[in-house]
């Protein structure tokens, strides 16, 4: 009687022993997997805004590329100066659809001409831009990037001002000034997904949203500087899961656009992301749980 007795608390402990190694195990394998697993989706949805925010830089930079050719020295004066300005604003809308006006400025900042596909050219208005951002920033010699706005709150554009050849040394400088239609990067955002129901979208500096798949959102002019993940990214750090506009957990991932001072945000709600690491949890337990059975 006393050895069954015996035998049976070496049984009881023997599997109290297994089913806690076992468990151990299994909960150590889970949880490495389940940070793996969280990282590997961070580093997916990272590429994807990475990869976004290098197209938009790329089309920033051919709008720079192609307005230099209209900042050279004229070698004509006067009138013809002026013309040879006009012809090669002409040339620069044919080759750059998304530049729909460009405006010559002088040394004192004001207008002398502009060139538009949506309204009536304009020769020597002499509107007075000297204490605009636009002419003041370029014309000490750096590019400027302005906010983006909204014509006829529809579409969002965005003013690039360049100084051009022709002023004095340790002067200001003349200014080319060109408006350019922002519906590029929502075609970039819109051909992002990630699985079923991710997306991306972009914010400028403020937060403001610039680019969504959902348009009515832009044209709401959506401040998502409240978004915590749009808070870190603007931040400069990282928090792959936060909460988006419907409140709803998203892996969240980000990308600076380089030199506006834009994010490119991806998300994906938390409930499809981790669908697949769920089920691998599952199976680990079951596995787990038949482990402790048959000991």
């Amino acid at each position: 009687m006393a050895r069954r007795r015996l035998s049976h608390k070496y049984f009881v402990l023997f599997v109290t022993l297994v089913s806690g190694a076992l468990l151990a195990s299994g909960a150590q394998e889970i949880y490495f997997s389940y940070q793996e697993s969280k990282a590997a989706l961070v580093s997916v949805q990272r590429e994807k805004a990475i990869g976004a925010a290098r197209r938009i830089e790329q089309f920033v930079r051919e709008i720079e590329r192609q307005m230099g050719w209209t900042t050279h020295p004229q070698v004509v004066t006067g009138a013809a100066a002026l013309e040879q300005r006009r012809i090669d604003d002409f040339r620069l809308l044919r080759q750059v659809p998304a530049i729909t006006e460009i405006s010559q400025l002088d040394a004192r900042g004001r207008e002398q001409l502009r060139v538009s596909r949506l309204a009536m050219d304009v020769v020597g208005s002499g509107t007075n831009f000297s204490d605009d951002p636009k002419f003041t920033e370029a014309s000490a010699g750096r590019t400027y990037f302005s906010p983006v706005y909204f014509r006829k709150e529809s579409e969002p554009y965005m003013t690039v001002a360049m100084p051009s050849g022709g002023g004095a040394a340790g002067a200001p400088a003349p200014v080319t000034v060109a408006e350019v239609n922002l519906k590029f990067i929502w075609d970039v955002v819109s051909q992002i997904r990630i699985g079923k129901a991710g997306h991306a979208f972009v914010v400028d500096g403020r937060g403001q949203l610039i680019a969504h798949p959902d348009i009515s959102l832009v044209l709401k002019k959506a401040d998502l500087s409240g978004l915590e993940h749009v808070r870190m990214a603007r931040a400069g750090n990282v928090t792959p899961i936060a909460h988006d506009l419907q409140g709803r957990s998203v892996l969240a991932a980000s990308a600076p656009v380089e030199p506006l001072g834009w994010f490119v945000i991806v998300e994906q709600p938390l409930a499809e992301a981790f669908a697949p690491i769920r089920a691998s949890i599952a199976r680990t337990a079951v596995l787990v749980l038949l482990g402790i059975g048959l000991s």
